[in-house]
């Protein structure tokens, strides 16, 4: 005699297969590992939280070409320009204008030795112009990370709120992606072996967050992290 399942037990099924993995999605959403809903109609999972990222930070990430050998000695430039006594990298738009000085002020001086007053001249004008409050507000910051197995570098970060950051991106081996986590929304970036990634980023709340690898990259993967320091604009 065959027994065939009561409608209610399917139902019920279908029902508890339906509420477990809409759990397990919010779950992945809340945790930066899936899009959120709105990705449905073109937005990112960060776009969902405009009050914790500024909206215009969000735009599609531009990938560039650049040997890993290249990008690697632009990160440890980065991180000797800017790192600090703890190990942390800060780089900072005021440090990056008093390098901008002193390069034209000596390219200034050398000019001045081969006899050349009138360029000096325009070159001390550009440096006023350019180091207004105004100018120094709009400009934007690089950040260099790479990610390797099984790390990111630099390892801490050091940033402020309101500053427009263009983080540079490679994979230096295998694949890897990056989670850059604003507290409770994110945003994820794919990072294939050899490609530059650039994404534009803002932060609008000061906080210690978290980046993270997204692509299962060997048996240390859950290790690779970093760690993201935002305070506000302009403190100590």
């Amino acid at each position: 005699m065959t027994h065939k399942p009561h409608l209610t037990t399917r139902r019920g099924f279908i029902a508890t297969a339906g509420m477990g993995g809409t759990a397990l999605y919010g779950l992945w959403v809340g945790y930066g590992a899936a899009p959120g809903p709105l990705a449905l109609f073109g937005a990112t999972h960060a776009d969902d939280m405009t009050d914790i990222a500024d909206h215009a930070a969000h735009a599609a990430p531009q990938i560039d070409t650049m040997t890993p050998e290249a990008f690697e000695a632009r990160v440890q430039d980065f991180i000797q320009r800017f790192g600090e006594t703890d190990g942390s990298v800060r780089p900072r738009l005021a440090d990056i204008a008093r390098e901008t000085r002193s390069d034209k002020a000596h390219d200034g001086h050398a000019l001045l030795e081969h006899g050349d007053h009138g360029d000096h001249g325009a070159t001390t004008h550009g440096n006023h112009s350019a180091t207004t409050p105004h100018a120094e507000s709009a400009a934007q910051v690089d950040v260099w990370l790479q990610a390797g197995q099984f790390f990111f570098a630099p390892w801490h970060l050091r940033l402020e709120t309101h500053q427009p950051y263009r983080f540079r991106m490679m994979a230096t081996d295998v694949a890897h992606g990056a989670s850059v986590q604003f507290g409770r929304g994110g945003r994820m970036i794919r990072l294939r072996p050899g490609q530059l990634v650039d994404t534009e980023m803002r932060f609008s709340e000061a906080g210690d967050y978290l980046i993270y690898c997204t692509v299962y990259c060997g048996a240390a993967h859950d290790t690779m992290q970093a760690q993201l320091s935002v305070t506000e604009g302009g403190a100590a």
